[in-house]
Formats: C-alpha cells, sequence, structure tokens
C-alpha cells in the first residue's frame, strides 16, 4: 500500500530567532535542507514567529537552494512580549494565521499554540534536570514544567540519542514505545580537507601561532573545560618540552566565570586561547589543522562537536559519559568525566605516538561516515508516517 502525501508543519521559531549557529538552529537548517532533498513527495509549511529580522536570509537561501520545491512559509513577526503572551496564553492557534497540516514536527522542546494533536517533540537532551546546580533555578522550573507538559502531549518524541531517550523516560515517565532515536550528524562543511585545500591564513587570523590541541563548545559549566585546562597544566608541567596551545572555541555561556579564571590562573596562560565562536567556514580549517581534539564535557545530548572533529580526520580523546559513548563508539579514546589526570595522560599519549595517532585518525574518519543528515532526514520521515496513522 502507498503512503499518501503528508502536509509536513515544522516549527522553525529557534532558527528565526537565534540562528543557525547554535545547535538547535543548526539541527532544524539540516534537517530541512535534508528533508527538501531527499523527499519529493510531501508538502513542508515552516512556520515560527520571530522577533528580529536578522535571521530571515536562511529562508532565502531555501527558497534559492530548492527552487520548485513543496514549501509553504507561515511565518510570522513578533515583539518580544507578544511573543511571550501567545506563549503563555496558547492564543491564537497557528491555524487561524492560515496554517494547516497534517501533523506538526517542534524541534527545540516547545509546541507554539496549535490546534494540531499530531505534534511529534524532538528532546535534544534534559541537561538542566540531570545536572541542576549547572543552570539557573528560573530556567530549570520553566522548562521543566513545560518540556514535561509538551513531552506528554506530543504523540511521539525524538530523541537525539539512546541516553537522551532513557532520560525522557526516567524524568517524565513517558511510555518507551513513544520515543524514538534518532541520531544526528555534522554538517557538511566539515571534512578532511587537502594539502591545497589548507589555508595558514585562519590560524594566524585567530592567532595560533604554534601547534595545538582543540577543543570546542559553550563556555559553561557543563562543557568542563575547567578540567582541560588542569590536564594541560599538568601535561606542561609534566614535560616541559610539550610546546603545544590548547585553544577552546565557542560563544560565552552563562556561569563561564570560573573557566575563564581558571586560564587567568594558569601559569601557561599565554598558551591558553579562547577565540569566541567561530564561523564554519574558519573552525572546519582549524580543526584540520589541529593535533588532538579533546572533549572533556560531563554530559551531551548528543555531542556534535567531536562528529565535526572526527569528519576532519582529527584524533578525539573525550569523556566516558551519556551520549558521548554512542557518538564516539570504539574510534576515539574515552576517559572518566572529570580526571584531569587521566586525560592529560591520555592526550600525552596520543601526542608522542604517531602510530596511535595515524590510528585513531583513521578510526574517526570511518565513524563519521556512518553518521549523514540524509540517513537522519530518511528516519524522521519514517516517524512523520507514523505518527499520522497513529489514533
Amino acid at each position: 500500500m502507498t503512503e499518501s502525501a503528508l502536509r509536513i508543519g515544522i516549527d522553525i521559531s529557534t532558527l528565526l530567532n537565534h540562528g543557525p549557529d547554535i545547535g538547535a538552529g543548526s539541527y532544524i537548517i539540516n534537517l530541512v535542507r535534508s528533508l527538501l532533498n531527499i523527499d519529493k513527495k510531501n508538502t513542508y509549511v515552516l512556520t515560527g514567529r520571530y522577533i528580529s529580522t536578522d535571521y530571515l536570509e536562511v529562508i532565502d537561501s531555501l527558497r534559492k537552494e530548492f527552487p520548485g520545491s513543496r514549501v509553504e512559509l507561515k511565518v510570522f513577526n513578533s515583539s518580544q512580549k507578544k511573543l511571550d503572551l501567545w506563549n503563555r496564553f496558547k492564543f491564537p492557534p497557528l491555524e487561524l494565521r492560515g496554517f494547516k497540516a497534517d501533523i506538526l514536527h517542534c524541534p527545540d522542546y516547545l509546541i507554539p499554540p496549535t490546534l494540531n494533536s499530531n505534534i511529534i517533540l524532538t528532546i535534544h537532551d534534559l541537561a538542566f534536570m540531570r545536572y541542576p546546580e549547572f543552570n539557573f533555578d528560573w530556567f530549570i522550573k520553566k522548562y521543566t514544567r513545560e518540556v514535561q507538559k509538551n513531552a506528554h502531549t506530543a504523540k511521539m518524541i525524538i530523541a537525539d540519542s539512546l541516553s537522551t531517550r532513557n532520560d525522557v523516560i526516567e524524568f517524565f515517565k513517558i511510555n518507551p514505545s513513544k520515543v524514538g532515536v534518532i541520531y544526528l550528524a555534522a554538517d557538511k562543511i566539515f571534512k578532511k580537507l587537502s594539502e591545497n585545500e589548507i589555508d595558514n591564513n585562519v590560524l594566524k587570523k585567530y592567532k595560533i601561532d604554534k601547534k595545538y590541541i582543540l577543543s570546542v563548545g559553550t563556555i559553561e559549566p557543563r562543557k568542563n573545560f575547567i578540567a582541560l585546562i588542569k590536564a594541560f597544566n599538568l601535561i606542561k608541567k609534566k614535560d616541559t618540552s610539550f610546546d603545544y596551545k590548547l585553544v577552546i572555541a565557542g560563544r560565552t555561556g552563562w556561569k563561564s566565570e570560573a573557566t575563564y579564571a581558571e586560564k587567568d590562573n594558569s601559569p601557561y596562560r599565554e598558551d591558553i586561547l579562547f577565540p569566541g565562536r567561530v564561523p564554519d567556514e574558519d573552525l572546519v580549517q582549524i580543526y584540520n589543522q589541529a593535533e588532538l581534539f579533546a572533549y572533556p564535557s560531563l554530559f551531551e545530548g548528543f555531542g556534535l562537536p567531536p562528529l565535526e572533529a572526527m569528519s576532519c580526520g582529527l584524533p578525539v580523546i573525550a569523556t566516558n559519559t551519556s551520549s558521548l559513548k554512542e557518538v564516539i563508539g570504539n574510534s576515539g579514546i574515552l576517559v572518566r568525566a572529570g580526571d584531569e589526570n587521566e586525560l592529560g595522560n591520555r592526550v600525552l599519549n596520543v601526542i608522542e605516538n604517531k602510530d596511535i595517532k595515524e590510528a585513531l585518525k583513521e578510526k574517526s574518519l570511518a565513524r563519521a561516515r556512518k553518521f549523514s543528515w540524509d540517513k537522519t532526514a530518511k528516519k524522521t520521515i519514517s516517524l512523520y508516517y507514523k505518527a499520522a496513522s497513529l489514533e
């Protein structure tokens, strides 16, 4: 029996308000692109409210990339105050603004006011519940209440990993049959570059003037960059000939003061760089020219930076926690979270052993090939049909 065509709504509000550079925004734009690329049957209705026009160019880019595709836009401008009231009182529903779809995919925890009962909700992680000490009290209360309610409202839930799926079931007492796992993928820009594609000027731009260890992520307590700085200090103290820099690229997040203070208090602070958020076109160069990627995070819903690093052929050392075990598998080195001694020893061992480093590079590339946005999109379409068929 042939499945009939669907009108699939996707709430792109997070993308419109925060752009494609944050995790959820990247998820939305990559998923939508892949859906439009592989799905020639269904119609996609992209909806959302935006409070500024800063990121509206993403809509224009989709129109240019997929001319004549089955895409409809139902996006609305709003002030922050009106947006808050709209979400608070759940009125008016999207349908009163012309939105019509068989299902509605909400890809970032929240469900907009709608009459649609075929809701698919993506939950990326429950870090704010698993590690409440790393968040503000108001955020924990608001999102715990909202996400729990939405999880029970949704007909189906997409989790980025088995780790997140288990958390959703545990914290919200959700029927396991309702929660599916669909892995993410690295953006296609992240790949191993040829010698001709390497641009040394990018390193000069960010004042990276020697070999370096790389880490990428928002500067916040959960990422545990303090442990990486301490590990770097231990390596430098143990081996005075260790002439490397530590580069930690990412935007400043909440409760970041302690991380920056750790750098400022390090006797090796001149070799520790925080270049801030780096655009992808520069970041791929920084990945490709690094010696090693280290990821000390205490908790992840998926963990895109290690996968980006592996896509560029970097040896990866990460913590043996949450979803990172699923993403990295046996293709990298996993260490205990918070153990800066083990982290430092592993980093030094890889740097000093060419055979280990080369083997890890090959494993990284092979592992990265197992993830793609087309795979993510195909599994998501299957889940759309499953949700549409449920009564």
